[in-house]
């Protein structure tokens, strides 16, 4: 049915296909086993190949890429998580964070998979974590016995696997605080950088950046059976080695397989209800059908054993809906 495995003998009996959802979990594996390279837009192997410090030239050279008016040589990443201050606040989990040593500027990057509503204001809400943590170099500077409200560059960066702007046919779009009226910039401190990967459909045009050919390879990579040539390079060679799934160790394939799962979930649910809540005709009932099928999500997602954290992540839930969803697992 689904053909020759391309994967290596040892991982071809690792994961436990009995048991709950064992239907669902064989026609993943069996998926699985047909990639050769691993779709690069699901949490774990985005992170494996963009968040792993012991390689840093791929993020590296997205940064570089994508912000070519700022000269950067050498990163060092930070921890992703944030904690609010007040008690009852959730904090947040950034996918990738990392700094330029030099000056102290910090990337915050992430991957979105799924459009949702309100994500612009999440990234919003995100810089004013990363921001707050910058203020300590700034106040360091009390010589003066005056406050220092100065503070490094820091730059929330979106990689989105869908159209966010549709009257746009540009892939990249940079937006910053400035005047409503004559665009002058109220400060240049914070910065937000979107990329839509799937604008970009011809990687062979001889006009084509090498930021067009990075957003091709990231939208279709779990499609490749071989590197294209026209994705040449030190950057595109280093892509498509780590992606290759025969490379991963075998804790790392069970990783993909359930963030495959976890995708095929909320596809499945949102869609269907989506659906549903068309034939209504009512936007209420898109809405309600929308909220319901990542509920759903989050309840699935909990009932596996996954961490409340990791679940707001993959269903872009608040942490404090989760926990209700949980104790009302619990309950």
């Amino acid at each position: 049915m689904f053909g020759c495995s391309i994967l290596p003998e040892k991982f071809k009996n690792m994961i436990n296909l009995n048991g709950p959802d064992s239907i669902r979990r064989r026609q993943v594996h069996e998926l699985v086993l047909l990639q050769k390279y691993a779709d690069i837009i699901t949490d774990s192997v985005f992170k494996k190949l963009f968040g792993d410090e012991r390689f840093p030239d791929l993020m590296l050279f997205l940064l570089q890429e994508l912000i070519p008016e700022k000269t950067i040589s050498y990163i060092k990443y930070a921890p992703q998580e944030h904690q609010n201050e007040f008690p009852k606040g959730h904090g947040i989990r950034v996918d990738v964070e990392c700094y330029d040593e030099t000056d102290g500027s910090r990337f915050a990057v992430e991957m979105q998979a799924l459009k949702v509503r309100n994500y612009h204001d999440r990234l919003l809400a995100y810089s004013t974590y990363i921001i707050q943590e910058q203020f300590g170099i700034g106040i360091l500077n009390r010589q003066s016995k005056k406050w220092d409200y100065s503070y490094p560059q820091s730059y929330i960066i979106a990689l989105m696997d869908y159209d966010d702007n549709k009257e746009s046919d540009a892939i990249r779009h940079e937006y910053a605080v400035s005047d409503i009226h004559d665009r002058h910039l109220f400060t240049d401190r914070v910065k937000f950088i979107t990329l839509e990967l799937p604008k970009y459909h011809d990687p062979a045009d001889s006009n084509a950046t090498a930021l067009d050919k990075f957003c091709y390879a990231m939208h279709n990579m779990k499609a490749f059976k071989n590197r294209p040539e026209y994705l040449e390079g030190k950057f595109f060679e280093l892509l498509f080695e780590k992606a290759e799934i025969a490379k991963f160790a075998p804790k790392e394939v069970i990783k993909y397989e359930k963030d495959m799962l976890t995708q095929w979930d909320i596809d499945e649910y949102v869609g269907e209800q989506v659906e549903k809540g068309m034939k209504e005709g009512m936007e209420k009932g898109i809405e309600k059908g929308f909220n319901e099928a990542i509920s759903m999500v989050a309840k699935n997602l909990l009932k596996s054993g996954m961490k409340p954290e990791d679940v707001a992540k993959a269903t872009t839930m608040s942490l404090n809906d989760v926990h209700k969803i949980e104790n009302e697992l619990n309950g």
